[in-house]
């Protein structure tokens, strides 16, 4: 018996294969977001998942801007966001003081579906915090948070075609 056979036949090369050109590619998105931290790809998509990668994106953020504080990224990206002008302003106001946060790393414990209507989505979701602390520039501890878990939280956002990415209209913690 045999199990494999070839061609004893002499075959020609096909004469048409594809081109070895390279084929179009989609457009780069402009950048969104620092620098050295920006929006990525998957969060600027209009839709359900393109929403939640925003969200997750927007918590690592917060984790990301802590350490330097500067709030110049919760502006641009949530520049009609109450919540998100005073996460900015509490940066800034420590970066000017010479302070800055030692802990307080926030995740994500559980979220639920994005609801998306009309170029807006709502996520609701529970986050954790660890502990945190406002440190003046001699180590003192000015101000300090324990940690924090099951923290009931939720974002609205908005699409905008300018930037082909989502911004947060409200963000709660807790």
């Amino acid at each position: 018996m045999t199990l494999l056979s070839g061609c004893s036949e002499k075959v020609e090369a096909n004469d048409t294969l594809p081109s070895t050109s390279a084929s179009p590619t989609t457009e780069t998105l402009p950048p969104v977001g620092p620098a050295d931290f920006p929006v990525p790809d998957e969060a600027r998509t209009k839709d359900a998942s393109g929403a939640e990668a925003f969200l997750r994106y927007w918590i690592d953020l917060m984790n990301h801007q802590r350490p330097i504080p500067a709030g110049q990224p919760f502006r641009d990206l949530g520049p009609d966001c109450q919540e998100c002008l005073r996460i900015a302003r509490v940066y800034d106001e420590a970066a000017e003081a010479g302070r800055h946060f030692e802990g307080g790393d926030l995740g994500i414990e559980s979220i639920g579906a994005p609801v998306i209507k009309d170029g807006e989505a709502v996520i609701n979701f529970f986050a954790r915090q660890d502990a945190i602390a406002l440190v003046d520039a001699s180590g003192g501890a000015v101000e300090s948070l324990p940690a924090a878990s099951h923290l009931g939280s939720g974002m609205r956002l908005v699409w905008s075609d300018d930037t082909t990415s989502w911004v947060a209209t409200e963000f709660t913690l807790g």
